[in-house]
């Protein structure tokens, strides 16, 4: 098949949809001496039969059924091509709106996104930061096309695409007394509050400390609230209380020593990852713009962890 001539194609497709070498002239606007000789051509590179010539009309070999669906195939990865080619270059203009919690700010993902979208100047992304229950308002809603989420809600409208794990720490100031937490001194410490801490904390919990099952983010004691993950990490480095991060937003201050990772009285030592999801509404097609940013995050996270 590497030494098909596709010059030939149009005669043995206007043979094959015709069943007669009289019609594919007119077909092809070409005569029907050359309707023969190109078939003949094709028969000689292919090395069988193409059609066996009866008196009522040529009737297609298998051969040539299985060329038909080579050509369909060819003409499909071409269509493919220039289609993907115009989509790329020409139509990816417009809003591609979503939702992520703050912390999926501090990811290297983010930047990593920017640099892509510096290729498509008529592209705008409109990024909204809040609590991850309130992203699935805002998918379901339509108000953003695509949003990401720390947990999985069965729900018929929605699509889910595993995007990466994100890893929880607790961590505190070198100045703080913090020895170890464990399952009879958890409730002392004071901690500091921000949008989504409860969620962290409570997977946090959950992992190290399962047995505990009346603790959650409402048992414990907030020493300062804030309504920023930045400001949160500001009050621990000041030494104000503990908290519970993704280890991507504190691990630079945990290498250059500014917070410690909080020792865990627990028999527990894995680490806790959770995974991140991408999700959107599986009810209608989302325009061409929405699946490329969306693909763009998902070539960026391949075999990557927060």
């Amino acid at each position: 098949m590497m030494h098909l001539d596709p010059k030939l194609f149009r005669a043995f497709k206007a043979v094959a949809e015709s069943r007669s070498f009289n019609d594919a002239a007119e077909i092809a606007a070409m005569t029907q001496a050359n309707i023969s000789k190109h078939i003949r051509s094709l028969e000689e590179q292919v090395g069988y039969e193409l059609f066996i010539r009866t008196p009522k009309c040529p009737v297609m070999t298998d051969a040539g059924k299985k060329l038909l669906q080579h050509i369909k195939n060819l003409e499909d990865l071409n269509s493919d091509f220039s289609l993907e080619v115009e989509t790329d270059f020409n139509q990816i203009e417009g809003v591609v709106a979503y939702a992520m919690p703050p912390s999926c700010l501090l990811s290297p993902h983010f930047p990593m996104l920017l640099e892509r979208r510096l290729d498509y100047p008529r592209l705008e992304i409109d990024l909204t930061l809040i609590h991850n229950s309130q992203v699935f308002d805002k998918v379901l809603s339509s108000q953003v096309d695509f949003g990401f989420v720390t947990e999985k809600v069965d729900h018929p409208r929605l699509e889910y695409f595993s995007f990466c794990q994100e890893e929880y720490v607790m961590v505190c100031s070198p100045t703080c007394d913090v020895s170890e937490i464990n399952e009879e001194n958890i409730l002392e410490y004071n901690y500091i509050e921000y949008p989504g801490m409860d969620v962290y904390f409570n997977f946090w919990r959950r992992h190290f400390f399962s047995h505990l099952h009346s603790v959650s983010d409402l048992s414990v004691h907030f020493a300062g609230r804030i309504n920023s993950i930045e400001g949160a990490i500001l009050m621990v480095l000041g030494g104000l209380g503990v908290s519970v991060f993704p280890r991507h937003c504190v691990q630079q201050y945990i290498d250059n020593g500014q917070m410690l990772e909080c020792q865990l009285g627990s028999t527990v030592s894995d680490p806790l990852f959770n995974d991140i999801y991408i999700i959107k509404l599986n009810t209608f097609n989302q325009p061409k713009r929405v699946d490329k940013v969306i693909s763009w995050f998902m070539d960026i996270s391949k075999g990557s962890n927060y």
